[in-house]
């Protein structure tokens, strides 16, 4: 095997989901929390144990779930250059937001990403088409599209970003509630094999496998927008 052939193997669009990806990259997600604040000052989540069944139920029947399919269905849209398809796509992510605050989470990280990625990649089909879906912009649209535009596996790319996500809800749990750092990072590798789980799952799956059964969290989440006294803007 040659240089050129081992670098391909190695990079795999790598470099990308671990700068993307990577708490020092400037999309804002340590201000979020995803209605989990809410929940912890209520007593609903008080303990490792109920941390981990909320965050279980967001991967598998919640947020978690279907931004991996918005990913997907992005990426496809993009590699078929339908991009009708992608506007709806994005549309209906828009429009799937339970609260006004997780649609703000979502929005503000899909411009973040856009900003700092636009500059990264500069990449003029990428700003054209994140442009043209601004009105409805959110943060699994613009990975998915990016993603797609750069042809980092997009297996790989869902894992990554489902990590992440619950990565930054692990975050903001250690600031608000009477956990360890191991705690957390031992709940965290619990969740590899779902998270796999998840991204294999999602390669199958369509827009109409989009739906949600969050009612507590959603509800935690609307909540929290009346709360007195806050440290995340979800």
């Amino acid at each position: 095997m040659n240089k050129f052939e081992q670098n391909k193997i190695v990079d795999n669009g790598l470099y990308y989901l671990l700068s993307w990806f990577s708490p020092n990259y400037p999309v804002g997600s340590y201000a979020y929390s995803h209605g989990l604040e809410y929940a912890v000052e209520t007593g609903i989540v008080d303990n490792i144990y109920h941390l981990e069944n909320w965050i279980k139920d967001l991967l598998f029947y919640g947020t978690g779930a279907n931004d991996a399919i918005f990913i997907n269905q992005t990426y496809e849209s993009i590699l078929s250059n339908n991009y009708e398809l992608f506007v709806d796509i994005a549309i209906m992510s828009k429009s799937y937001m339970p609260t006004q605050e997780i649609a703000l989470e979502s929005e503000q990280q899909g411009i973040s990403f856009y900003k700092v990625t636009s500059a990264t990649l500069s990449s003029k089909k990428f700003e054209k088409l994140i442009n043209s879906i601004m009105s409805y912009i959110t943060y699994p649209i613009v990975v998915g599209c990016a993603g797609a535009l750069i042809n980092i596996k997009k297996i790989h790319l869902i894992n990554s970003y489902l990590h992440a996500f619950i990565s930054n809800i692990l975050s903001a749990a250690l600031r608000i509630m009477p956990v360890g750092q191991t705690d957390i990072q031992c709940l965290l590798f619990k969740f590899k094999k779902d998270i796999q789980t998840i991204s294999i799952n999602t390669l199958s799956k369509s827009l109409e496998d989009i739906g949600s059964s969050t009612f507590m969290i959603d509800w935690a989440s609307a909540n929290h927008e009346g709360q007195y006294s806050r440290l995340f803007r979800s």
